[in-house]
């Protein structure tokens, strides 16, 4: 049944009894095939035998007319980023098209979803994708498959109306079965001593006060369990006193300089749900009151780095000032933590990045965007010197653009709806991707925009993602 209400789209396909379920020898086959093909995009569909919800196969076309001359002007005209790269978009020709349903005849089978593969684009609908989508298979739900980390492969699934898009649960199955516990025999304080044993081994540092270590995320669970612990004197020896002992001189010496004092306020956060298009979480907008907080006017680079991990040190001289990348939201979080800094919460970049008022950019609008935003319409590709262009309203750099940053939060699409009015934290869910903002130097402008959501689960790295430092007043 084709619809075009969003809200029909979430009632039928979006509960989390219904996930697009994936089975994981056709997700690994498919994955294969896209690996094999690039830097050609992939695009094609996932078939089943009638179940709407578990694709059992799929069919890649190899025929792209993007670059013909009824089709090149099209792309072209959505801005530099598709004159400079050929590859950005598809478009099968109608003969492919008409063979790939006779063989779906064949197979006995009907396309119950599309999927397509991003290069350099995270797994989000751009307005090109969506547009493109409801022109030819509006009926079908869209996978993407991001690989701008070709290591880490991104796939998610979108359920599509003519009023907004919405993200799908995808499952793999059968999946990595959640480690279980044995019994706890040994009960509660053979977990505490447990816990302090294992940061006692985590949280040592060098002769230099760098951590020993080189396994983020190994640290920031071993400080998490040892918090939890509730001993305060195994905190005190081996978190306050050890790990972080330092962390105030190194604020003062390598990070305080950068920082701006914002004294917060309340502030429209998101967007109205009727101008949401293919924009996924924003809404509903909602009233938000953020209180007194620091920000680094830039996002960390690499010499900054290099404080924390002498591995950064090596980076050749002209990339030093360039912002940090490749970076985890653990590695992120732990070397904020080692800094006496955090990550800044979603809400406090939002209001930081457009100045507390209610635009979607820090200008006045996009036509200005290039003097504050590296991105794929000036950047050539690649990450600039931070703070290199115009500052926002309130002295900050690179907001918009160079690279995706970290937020502290974890990303739920619905969290809008019962966010707090103040100082909202993120949804308290273990495990969850982590949210990004900002976009980078290969985004496009709307995902540069002050209100774009994206998320990346907080063990993925890609070379256009990277963090900025916040701590309270």
């Amino acid at each position: 049944m084709i619809t075009d209400n969003i809200s029909d789209l979430g009632n039928r396909c979006t509960s989390h009894d219904n996930p697009i379920v994936l089975p994981q020898p056709l997700q690994q086959r498919l994955l294969a095939e896209i690996r094999r093909r690039l830097p050609i995009k992939s695009f094609g569909y996932l078939i089943s035998e009638g179940d709407p919800r578990k694709p059992a196969d799929f069919l890649i076309f190899e025929s792209n007319i993007r670059n013909s001359a009824e089709w090149k002007g099209t792309f072209e005209s959505y801005g530099q980023y598709f004159l400079e790269h050929e590859d950005a978009g598809f478009v099968a020709t109608p003969e492919e098209s008409w063979r790939m349903q006779k063989r779906m005849w064949k197979l006995g089978m009907v396309p119950i979803g599309v999927f397509h593969s991003h290069l350099r684009h995270p797994a989000n609908f751009s307005s090109i994708d969506y547009e493109m989508h409801m022109q030819g298979v509006h009926h079908l739900w869209h996978m993407i498959v991001s690989v701008r980390n070709e290591h880490n492969v991104q796939m998610r699934a979108f359920a599509t109306g003519r009023t907004g898009v919405r993200e799908l649960p995808v499952v793999i199955t059968p999946g990595e079965h959640s480690a279980t516990s044995g019994p706890h025999s040994n009960g509660l304080p053979d977990r505490r001593n447990q816990a302090i044993c294992q940061a006692r081994c985590l949280l040592s540092l060098d002769q230099h006060g760098r951590p020993t270590h080189k396994d983020s995320q190994a640290i920031f669970n071993a400080v998490t369990e040892l918090l939890r612990t509730g001993d305060r004197e195994a905190i005190d020896q081996l978190l306050v006193n050890g790990f972080l002992a330092r962390s105030q001189d190194r604020f003062e010496e390598y990070v305080s300089p950068a920082m701006r004092e914002l004294e917060g306020g309340q502030f429209e956060m998101g967007t109205c749900n009727l101008q949401c298009a293919h924009f996924v979480g924003e809404s509903p907008r909602h009233t938000v009151w953020v209180s007194p907080f620091k920000i680094a006017a830039v996002p960390v680079t690499n010499e900054l780095l290099g404080s924390f991990d002498e591995r950064w040190m090596t980076v050749p001289a002209k990339d030093r000032q360039k912002p940090a990348i490749g970076m985890t939201w653990y590695e992120a979080a732990v070397f904020a933590m080692w800094m006496g800094c955090r990550l800044p919460t979603e809400a406090e970049w939002e209001f930081a990045c457009g100045g507390g008022g209610e635009g979607e950019w820090s200008c006045i609008d996009e036509d200005l965007l290039h003097r504050y935003a590296w991105y794929s319409m000036n950047s050539k590709g690649q990450a600039h010197v931070v703070g290199s262009l115009e500052a926002n309203k309130f002295g900050l750099f690179d907001l918009h653009g160079n690279v995706w940053e970290w937020c502290n939060d974890s990303y739920d699409q619905d969290y809008y709806a019962r966010s707090s009015a103040v100082d909202p934290p993120g949804p308290e869910s273990a495990g969850s991707n982590k949210v990004c903002r900002g976009g980078s130097f290969h985004a496009l402008s709307e995902m540069c925009r002050t209100r774009y959501r994206f998320h990346d689960p907080p063990g993925f790295s890609a070379w256009d993602l990277g963090f900025r430092l916040a701590r309270n007043m």
